[in-house]
């Protein structure tokens, strides 16, 4: 199927696969029974993400980026509380069917498991990015085409616009017919 909104849909497709990864990871945590601290890891992961996003679209828009700790702090707290929520009651699941033992220190599982998860949403946000650029871009080119070929319009005659309605200028001769 190719139409037209097809691009802005994988756009979107990547941006919600980015958003159920780090709880994806949060669920390979769980069945691998890893440490709880790779929680806290892909908590400031995600928080991180988010940053690069929030960067990526002030260069875009030519803003200065909005960072502060004031502002990350509760967005950590918020992430940390829905991954270790999930994370607990995938533990408790996991516990009514066998026999559960957590790592007690970080490893190199949870090295793959931080760098895949974080490495997919920097890649798919990065690939999404793309895409809806380059889609808004060619709207916008497209928009500004059939402006052009639709000629000069009444604002670039000698005239003024009121309440949408086009006025030739007073000349100063009333050209009515007086009685």
């Amino acid at each position: 199927m190719n139409h037209p909104s097809s691009p802005l849909q994988l756009a979107l497709g990547l941006r919600l696969a980015t958003l159920l990864a780090f709880p994806f990871g949060v669920v390979l945590v769980a069945l691998m029974q890893r440490s709880f601290l790779m929680i806290l890891l892909l908590a400031a992961a995600m928080v991180g993400v988010s940053l690069v996003e929030r960067v990526r679209l002030a260069r875009l828009t030519g803003l200065p980026a909005p960072l502060s700790l004031a502002a990350i702090l509760p967005g950590f707290a918020v992430r940390l509380g829905g991954l270790a929520g999930l994370f607990i009651v995938l533990l408790g699941m996991l516990a009514l069917f066998r026999d559960t033992s957590l790592a007690r220190s970080l490893g190199l599982e949870d090295a793959a498991i931080f760098l895949g998860v974080t490495g997919f949403a920097l890649a798919a946000n990065a690939i999404s990015a793309r895409i809806a650029t380059r889609e808004v871009g060619s709207a916008l080119s497209a928009l500004n085409a059939a402006y052009d070929q639709a000629g000069p319009g009444p604002a670039s005659m000698d005239g003024e616009i009121i309440e949408g309605e086009f006025a030739e200028p007073y000349n100063g001769a009333d050209t009515s017919a007086r009685s």
